[in-house]
């Protein structure tokens, strides 16, 4: 899928993505500063991804992990510094939320910074009820 507006052009994809370019955003992130170029491409293949491009170069990066069923979880979104306050992020999540296959699904996220846009689009705070297991955490049951 493919939009384009106001010289930008989002794009679904996935081999017009550059991983060295998304690991460039994502290092510049609080969530994902860590993530090797490797997990970042393994990432990319196994999931839904969204590349903003400005003339060509990636400017802005989601990704969507679903089962196209019962949950669309929406990653990662980021956009460059130098492109930020043009309204991308919601022209983003705008075209996440309107992809054919993640309509009518429940959609999750999780954010320390970003409530006030996406409250824009629905999203409410569920914290109470959010739970999460780090990969190497094991116990006995």
């Amino acid at each position: 899928m493919k939009w384009e507006f106001e010289g930008y052009m989002i794009n679904t994809d996935k081999y017009l993505l550059s991983a060295e370019r998304v690991k460039e955003f994502l290092s510049d992130s609080y969530w994902a500063r860590d993530r090797s170029k490797e997990l970042i491409e393994k990432t990319i293949i196994n999931s839904f991804c969204y590349g903003v491009y400005h003339e060509e170069e990636l400017v802005g990066f989601a990704r969507v992990v679903s089962d196209y069923s019962t949950i669309v979880w929406i990653c990662d979104v980021y956009i460059d510094r130098n492109h930020r306050g043009k309204g991308l992020g919601k022209k983003l999540i705008i075209c996440i939320l309107e992809t054919p296959e993640f309509q009518n699904i429940r959609s999750s996220l999780v954010t320390r910074d970003a409530h006030e846009l996406y409250e824009k689009f629905g999203f409410e705070s569920v914290e109470s009820r959010f739970m999460t297991r780090k990969p190497y955490t094991l116990n006995k049951y």
